[in-house]
């Protein structure tokens, strides 16, 4: 399961192929939600939840505080690495430019790249 922290990320990750995407709709967890992706867990078994956040401080450092409150609840989680390299135009691996600042911002092309290396 993949968590953004909002709606046109979800969107765009969707069109990209990905499944199970949710929108936190900001940088914060509630009880509410915590409740629900532990709910779901139990049901469906996914392996990890994914934060893929924003890259802004906000996010960055809400994807801390997420990590923190959901692997309290037993569920297995890890951050979106901004600085990892990805393939981009049929060239080797690159890193991410700065310009890009959420999953939104990203295109197909290298969501796509990030589902084939199984990161997404």
């Amino acid at each position: 399961m993949i968590l953004t922290e909002g709606f046109f990320d979800v969107a765009k990750l969707v069109e990209a192929g990905c499944r199970n995407v949710v929108a936190l709709m900001g940088n914060a967890v509630s009880g509410e939600q915590i409740e629900r992706l532990v709910r779901i867990q139990t049901l469906v078994r996914f392996p990890q939840i994914l934060l893929f956040l924003d890259r802004d401080q906000a996010g960055l450092t809400g994807a801390q505080q997420v990590r923190e409150q959901l692997s309290h609840h037993g569920l297995s989680v890890t951050v979106f690495d901004w600085n990892q390299l990805v393939p981009l135009n049929g060239q080797g691996a690159q890193p991410i430019p700065e310009s890009i600042q959420d999953p939104a911002d990203m295109s197909l092309e290298q969501l796509r790249a990030l589902r084939r290396q199984g990161i997404l």
